[in-house]
């Protein structure tokens, strides 16, 4: 095939509005929209590579987050984004049949998913069991006489299931059933009454958008789901600390402030794996009620809406990421009010075995000083016996010399006589060398 599609790669540091614009289309053609979730940027490469070697393209820069391939009858647009990679592509009609009935035809005909490379078939195809979150078909047609009947509203849909409305202020009007139908697509048909080729492509923009969007933010509902019934758990377990706590003495908290803080460490954990989804979630769903708001959607008689379509099937969900979202918060809030009263609680009776404790030393000490006390009297008693002791032994040797033979005292006397002042001046020196060693 002749290489003649020109190819714009995503510049780093354009304006996001003027390296992105969204892909051309015309009517009547058929737009084909897939969002892949979780795909690496190795496979998603490989892909954009084997769409590029098909249609005999330049191939794409490493690393490429954008490529548009455009061409009269067909056009091709990849994006890369945060956590999803999406795919467009666009094939132009020939003829389209001017009976309304026969646009269920015209669906079986419609290039899909069967019609793309082989390689990046084969590429979906690995990864659509757990990757491929949304494929969207728009057969975008011209508001011939008599394509807005009943008729062509619900051709290629279920009667009765129909949803749509007047978008661009009544220059088009979108259909839609937001089932799936063969290749695991949701269809829409946009019949063009008078919008630029530029609001065509960004209405059919929008459109896939939508889709993808709404998808993406169901993402979270499963997760709140699972989270909600582990969260209820929690929360038993939670009222039975708190009851255990209220109804014990502070001295049994121990087990129940250990039980607190594994509960804090659970809804950390669950914190930890819900918080990015349920924040990705919110931004979806914003993301599609500005979609909404910019179709400028006026009523088709009988037809809900696709504003009040979603708003009453995706609101709910969303209502339910928030709302486990905010339990979470509440229930952490409320384990670290408990872990505070119970560590008070653990705190006040440590104190008060403290101070029986301190309480339990100074009477030891109490009696260590009165035993010291007695110990230092009855030292002085001692010390003074075996001082008199000396005395006496002293007296007793002056008294065999032959000079002092002449004195005659008696040794008891003399002993009893030194008695007082020894106890005294011993008594004296346990004081002073007492006072020594306490300075």
């Amino acid at each position: 095939m002749a290489s003649n599609w020109p190819s714009l790669a995503h510049p780093e540091l354009h304006d996001e509005l003027h390296a992105r614009p969204p892909l051309q289309v015309a009517a009547p053609g058929v737009l084909s929209h897939w969002v892949q979730h979780g795909m690496s940027a190795d496979c998603a490469a490989q892909a954009l590579a084997a769409v590029c070697q098909h249609f005999g393209a330049p191939a794409p820069a490493p690393g490429a987050h954008h490529m548009l391939l455009q061409q009269d009858a067909q056009a091709f647009k990849y994006e890369r984004h945060g956590e999803f990679v999406s795919w467009q592509w666009f094939h132009a009609l020939a003829d389209v049949p001017a009976d309304p009935a026969a646009l269920r035809g015209l669906w079986q005909r419609a290039p899909g998913l069967r019609s793309l490379p082989g390689a990046l078939q084969e590429i979906f195809a690995q990864t659509a069991a757990g990757k491929l979150l949304a494929a969207t078909q728009i057969m975008l047609l011209p508001a011939l006489a008599g394509a807005l009947s009943p008729a062509a509203w619900r051709g290629g849909f279920h009667i009765g299931e129909l949803i749509g409305s007047h978008i661009g202020e009544g220059a088009a009007t979108a259909l839609t059933d937001l089932r799936l139908h063969e290749q695991h697509t949701t269809r829409f048909l946009l019949f063009d009454a008078a919008l630029s080729p530029e609001q065509l492509a960004r209405e059919a923009q929008r459109l896939c958008e939508i889709e993808a969007y709404r998808m993406l933010a169901m993402l979270g509902f499963p997760l709140a789901q699972r989270e909600a019934a582990a969260l209820g758990a929690l929360e038993a377990r939670l009222r039975n600390a708190v009851d255990a706590m209220a109804a014990g003495s502070p001295g049994d908290d121990t087990p129940v402030f250990n039980t607190l803080t594994q509960l804090a460490a659970e809804v950390e954990h669950i914190a930890a794996r819900t918080r990015f989804r349920f924040a990705a979630t919110r931004a979806y769903h914003q993301l599609v009620q500005r979609r909404l708001a910019a179709l400028r959607e006026t009523r088709l008689p009988g037809v809900q809406t696709l504003t009040g379509f979603l708003n009453r099937r995706l609101g709910p969900a969303v209502a339910l990421c928030e709302s486990t979202d905010a339990r979470l918060s509440d229930v952490a809030e409320r384990i670290n009010r408990a872990v505070g009263l119970a560590r008070v609680r653990v705190e006040v009776h440590r104190e008060a075995n403290n101070q029986e404790l301190l309480k339990a030393m100074a009477q030891r000490a109490q009696m260590q000083l009165r035993l010291q006390q007695t110990v230092e009297g009855l030292s002085v008693v001692a010390i003074s016996y075996y001082v008199l002791g000396l005395i006496s032994y002293a007296a007793k040797a002056m008294l065999a010399l032959p000079a002092l033979q002449g004195l005659h005292w008696k040794i008891d006397v003399l002993v009893g006589v030194a008695a007082l002042p020894v106890v005294l001046a011993v008594w004296g020196f346990m004081r002073r060398l007492r006072r020594h060693l306490s300075t």
